[in-house]
């Protein structure tokens, strides 16, 4: 389902947290070829034109007024996301980084390699930060930094081809601490973009109840399968 379409059915005030990565507006119409290899630029059409605005206002509406928002982006919609939750008035919190140890190479040379994504964290009002869920661990465990591949291992969902189901699937690790540190058991956890569903597994695996849509029929159907599987066989499993 679209994601306009599905959040206008959730009632006002009744999740707790929102996890999800929308497009990114990067793709390219064609794919480019490197070292024999193919590398894929378009994604789809979903990531052309995307505008996040009216989704935000839809995400305000079905947040508690306490409720968290965890949002990843690239590097040009920073001050996109910004100026729209200044505009809105959500209570912007910190930008969170997703370095990754194996970006994709810089074929041109001609520009430093982009090895960051972004996650943008806000609460839905201005509140007091202790009136929020946010279970603190260590101060070394509480960087705004995470580190980790571009889900090239055993992670990354492929078909029988050995091509990833997904392009822009994200690192369960990263989902999980997200959603332990601004939830608790059974709170509801929204994604509007679940793609092939890792949202959904990292909050079942938790403990936590779930919530979202994908405008791919196919998408929906892996995510689907996989969460049947998360007490069960590894992620790395073909489909």
């Amino acid at each position: 389902m679209d994601c306009l379409e599905y959040l206008r059915q959730i009632p006002d005030n009744s999740v707790d947290l929102v996890v999800t990565d929308p497009p990114y507006n990067v793709s390219q119409k064609q794919d480019l070829k490197f070292n024999g290899r193919i590398i894929r630029k378009n994604f789809g059409d979903w990531d052309f034109g995307f505008d996040p605005e009216p989704v935000l206002r839809e995400l305000k509406r079905v947040l508690k007024p306490n409720g968290q928002i965890y949002i990843f982006c690239g590097t040009k919609q920073i001050p996109l996301y910004m100026g729209l939750m200044e505009k809105n008035d959500w209570f912007f919190r910190n930008l969170l980084v997703w370095y990754k140890t194996n970006p994709a190479p810089r074929m041109s040379k001609t520009n430093f390699v982009f090895a960051n994504e972004y996650i943008i964290y806000a609460i839905n009002e201005k509140v007091k930060p202790g009136s929020i869920t946010f279970n603190f661990t260590k101060q070394s465990e509480m960087h705004n930094t995470f580190i980790s591949s571009a889900l090239q291992g055993k992670e990354r969902l492929r078909d029988k081809n050995n091509q990833a189901i997904h392009p822009t699937q994200k690192p369960l690790f990263i989902l999980r601490k997200l959603i332990l540190l601004s939830s608790n058991q059974s709170d509801i956890i929204l994604d509007p973009f679940i793609g092939i569903g890792s949202t959904a597994v990292a909050a079942k695996e938790l403990g936590r109840k779930f919530i979202g849509c994908d405008i791919d029929n196919f998408f929906v159907f892996i995510a689907r399968n996989r969460l049947k599987r998360v007490n069960g066989s590894s992620e790395s499993q073909t489909i």
